[in-house]
């Protein structure tokens, strides 16, 4: 049997192997080590020649799904503008980017968790207040070691509003449920330990109107 010539035997030079497209490497010939790649927003990327472009629809994924999507119904208990003592039940619902709340009749606050009856009429009644999310500045999750051990407060941009909100509830899940979806709507969060506050929680006799200081 004849014996392979060493000429046969030889490896081809680099610059004679042929482009080959192999999964989830590009062809060298076409995107070269330090060469850049264009993204769909016109952004202009340094990868090396076997990294695939990422893909616009997978980038920034959270386990939740889109922002868009967040949503989040229930009462919790809001700071009666500044005072120190006051809180308030409203029924909040955070959808579409917008934080919105009602203020529930007495009986409906008794009954809870069912909504209240007021989000039953047709016309459906418009909100106390209407907050954009993504003009949110901060949040602040406050520790409070009694009677609650969790607050948040909201505060937006300048440009948007001067209103500052302060939740909590009485179920500490419910805070914390309410606190991982806002958190999405801002990169500054901050932590700080309250040791103790007073409990008072008032029915419907404050407003939430802006017409009060102490009701903002």
């Amino acid at each position: 049997m004849p014996r392979p010539s060493q000429e046969g035997l030889r490896p081809r030079p680099v610059e004679e192997e042929e482009a080959v497209e192999t999964v989830g490497r590009p062809r060298p010939d076409r995107i070269k080590l330090g060469g850049e790649v264009e993204l769909d927003d016109g952004e202009k990327w340094k990868v090396p020649y076997w990294q695939e472009q990422p893909k616009q629809d997978i980038l920034a994924l959270h386990e939740d799904g889109p922002l868009s999507s967040a949503w989040c119904v229930g009462y919790l208990q809001k700071r009666a503008g500044r005072s120190r003592f006051r809180w308030t039940i409203r029924y909040f619902e955070l959808k579409e980017g917008h934080l919105k709340w009602w203020r529930p009749a007495f009986t409906d606050q008794i009954m809870q968790p069912r909504p209240p009856k007021v989000l039953k009429r047709e016309p459906r009644p418009k909100p106390v207040r209407d907050l954009d999310l993504r003009e949110l500045k901060s949040v602040t999750r406050a520790k409070v070691r009694f009677p609650y051990s969790t607050r948040i407060i909201l505060q937006f941009k300048e440009g948007y509003t001067d209103y500052q909100l302060e939740l909590r509830s009485e179920s500490e899940q419910e805070i914390l449920a309410w606190y991982k979806i806002i958190i999405r709507f801002t990169m500054e969060r901050i932590e700080t330990v309250v040791d103790r506050e007073g409990p008072q929680v008032h029915g419907d006799r404050d407003s939430d109107t802006d017409a009060a200081p102490d009701r903002i």
